[in-house]
């Protein structure tokens, strides 16, 4: 059940800006996850409405007690009032910076951050109008472990990544190469004296090796706290310059496996779209069913072209037959 949360006890001599600036502000609701009963905090703007869709943004604390679902609303809930932005922290279990545990039990815990955040934003997606093509995820120091392992491996549900001087093991990256999005939009920022920069510098090379483009930023000073606004102006300009396309493949007939559904979402919407299906065969449809004539894995490529003359091109093998959407 929703309830208001008090967020000034215990927070109030931490040094963050304060919630009582905006006096129409909504209350910041603990809530529970439904998969698992996981805690997170929910901030929704007080000028929510039905009549538009809205920007999701995921916050990812870092490690306690110096990180806190709290602390990252905190400076949060405000910024996100003033600029039509719902958030949502959750509490995690794999973001402990300070000593980590072995690889195989930080996975297992990355996987329940997993889990969570994934039962969070599906709830909301049901339970308020969020735009699709605007789900963020973002957060700081230890919270980067969590950003790249969900993050990564849901590029269908977050459209942008942004980590704050994160920290970084590649022992614990368990992300398949079939998973990573090279659209998938990632900027890292790191302090020049950052304890973390290293770590930081290897993320972003890691992120480089496996085929993404990674937009770097580096700011003077050492570990801190970054403003909202620095993420939420990337966020903003990656869903105003980038397409953002998401390929929907699936069997309308389990009893004909080798007939596979496509479906293309865009925004802003395509006006022509052309799909090769692997098996030389085509289709100027926008969503065509085809049947394959044998099961095995297929390159599939679609080429869309917008309004303004733009022309792009995205690809995903499939495997038909026993199938699974790659």
């Amino acid at each position: 059940m929703a309830r208001s949360m008090a967020l000034a006890l215990a927070l109030s001599t931490c040094g963050c800006p304060s919630l009582s600036t905006l006096p129409t502000q909504a209350p910041v609701l603990e809530m529970t996850e439904e998969a698992g009963g996981q805690a997170y905090l929910l901030y929704v703007p007080s000028t929510y409405s039905e009549s538009r869709a809205w920007p999701l943004v995921v916050v990812c604390h870092g490690t306690w007690p110096y990180d806190t679902p709290e602390l990252q609303m905190r400076e949060w809930a405000g910024f996100a009032q003033n600029n039509g932005i719902i958030v949502a922290a959750p509490k995690l279990a794999g973001t402990k910076g300070d000593f980590p545990p072995p690889p195989e039990k930080q996975i297992v815990l990355q996987r329940e951050d997993e889990r969570t955040i994934l039962s969070v934003v599906a709830t909301l997606k049901r339970r308020y109008r969020i735009a699709e093509e605007q789900v963020f995820m973002t957060g700081w120091s230890a919270g980067g472990y969590t950003i790249l392992h969900t993050g990564l491996r849901h590029p269908e549900v977050f459209r942008a990544l942004m980590i704050r001087q994160g920290s970084f093991d590649e022992r614990f990256m368990d992300v398949p190469a079939d998973r990573l999005d090279r659209w998938q939009a990632i900027k890292v920022v790191y302090g020049t004296t950052d304890v973390l920069r290293d770590q930081t510098k290897a993320s972003i090379q890691w992120l480089r090796d496996q085929g993404l483009y990674v937009d770097e930023e580096e700011i003077s000073g050492t570990h801190r706290r970054i403003d909202p606004q620095i993420p939420w102006k990337y966020f903003k300009s990656v869903a105003k310059e980038r397409l953002w396309i998401q390929l929907r493949i699936s069997v309308p007939d389990p009893d004909e496996p080798l007939s596979i559904r496509f479906d293309l979402t865009a925004v802003p919407p395509v006006v022509k779209q052309k799909w090769f299906f692997g098996d030389d065969e085509e289709s100027f449809e926008a969503s065509p069913t085809h049947t394959y004539a044998k099961p095995g894995r297929y390159e599939v490529t679609v080429n869309a072209a917008l309004k303004s003359g733009k022309k792009y091109s995205r690809k995903r093998t499939i495997s038909v037959g026993r199938f699974v959407d790659d």
